[in-house]
């Protein structure tokens, strides 16, 4: 198989692997009687995890040569916690699965990129990165698919059936990746020169305000859907289909989305690509605050999916663009990728207090204006480090389609 389409495979299973309970938990814990509160907190421990070990991770990534093994641990260690979730309705022992969920869920993202900048070089990452995203997001559909059937004719418990199928799926497609294949130096962004990782990050301006926007996107961002499935589901709703109908759509979407992104970078850059998704984010914000009927929720979703699509490519392509040539790319997108796990502990803990004491509505509403803060901060921000981040971008960009 060549490595660009075990790439893709490997993109599509681990969608379905990586995601876990994912959208279903929310709900899920919702039946089993926990508040919005508690339901909010227990998400958001897996987005802290990722807050402390990923940056450390991707420090790691730069110099191992054991990327798919990794990976299969990676991926094992979802699927445990997964069975942990739905055999257990204590809230210390979810709490735990989620913590172990988050360590290993935010490894896979700069693990594959590793493995794509290694298998594919710098001039081609750009656009294998669209098409990993376009393949990912069609596992997380298909995925969503098979967990909202199985939820819905047998309990929500046996969606984690799907997720120790995909990861079955995920180890599987890895033994087809070529390790000879793999360049090590070219994987972690070139040479380390003699700087401390730490140094590395603190001094690269770019980065540091790529991961402050990235945080406030995520940050409104990663309630938005299983809150919205809540509210469905407190007005009667069957929680199973609801979140099943919202993952899929939204799902879909991202497939197109990210197709087009490396289309919309041409010219533009990755920069103004992430800008557009800032702004779909506050739109759905709004939108989905007087979201009642299913006329609303569809478009809400369409929204997230197009956010989504078009960050999945822009994020991963600026950080590999910021830190060419450092020998640290993959700890830049471990640092990035620790404010989206911010961004997803903050999200869920944020909306789920606001929805309890003045009710959903208001919860999107404080989701919206949070991605509108961001949207200011990555606009002024590129301005004032324009030259630096301009000239990167578009030499970038003109090397993706």
């Amino acid at each position: 198989m060549q490595p660009t389409t075990s790439l893709l495979a490997l993109n599509f299973a681990l969608a379905g692997a990586r995601e876990g309970f994912g959208p279903f938990l929310g709900v899920y814990l919702q039946q089993q009687g926990f508040e919005p509160a508690s339901t909010g907190l227990a998400m958001g421990l897996a987005g802290a995890a990722g807050l402390v070990a990923t940056t450390p991770l991707g420090a790691l990534i730069d110099r191992t040569e054991r990327k798919r093994t990794a990976v299969a641990l990676a991926v094992c260690a979802i699927a445990a916690g997964a069975l942990v979730l739905v055999a257990t309705n204590s809230l210390w022992l979810i709490a735990t699965a989620q913590l172990v969920i988050g360590v290993a869920d935010t490894s896979i993202a700069p693990l594959v990129a590793a493995l794509t900048l290694g298998l594919v070089g710098q001039r081609a990452y750009g656009r294998q990165v669209s098409r990993n995203e376009a393949f990912n997001h069609a596992g997380n559909a298909a995925n969503a698919a098979l967990s909202g059937l199985l939820g819905y004719a047998f309990g929500l418990s046996y969606v984690a059936i799907a997720v120790v199928v995909m990861a079955v799926a995920s180890c599987s497609v890895l033994l087809t990746i070529d390790k000879g294949q793999i360049d090590h130096n070219t994987a972690r962004g070139g040479e380390q020169d003699e700087r401390s990782t730490v140094r590395v990050l603190l001094e690269t301006r770019p980065l540091l305000l790529l991961a402050a926007s990235v945080l406030a996107f995520q940050t409104a961002n990663g309630a938005m859907l299983p809150f919205l499935a809540q509210a469905r589901t407190a007005a009667g709703s069957d929680p199973s289909l609801t979140t099943g109908v919202m993952t899929v759509v939204a799902q879909a979407t991202m497939v197109l989305a990210a197709l087009a992104a490396a289309r919309l970078a041409t010219g533009r850059g990755h920069a103004s690509v992430l800008a557009l998704a800032l702004a779909l984010v506050v739109l759905r914000g709004g939108l989905a605050a007087f979201a009642a009927s299913w006329w609303l929720v569809i478009p809400v979703q369409v929204l997230e999916g197009l956010a989504m699509g078009l960050a999945g490519v822009a994020i991963p392509a600026l950080v590999v663009e910021i830190m060419e040539g450092t020998g640290h790319a993959n700890a830049g997108l471990g640092g990035v990728m620790t404010a989206y796990g911010a961004g997803a502990a903050l999200s869920p803990a944020l909306a789920g207090l606001v929805a309890q004491y003045i009710g959903f509505p208001a919860s999107f509403l404080v989701l919206a204006a949070v991605a509108g803060a961001g949207l200011l901060l990555w606009t002024a921000g590129r301005r004032l480090m324009g030259a630096h981040l301009a000239s990167r971008q578009h030499e970038a960009a003109g090397e993706v389609v």
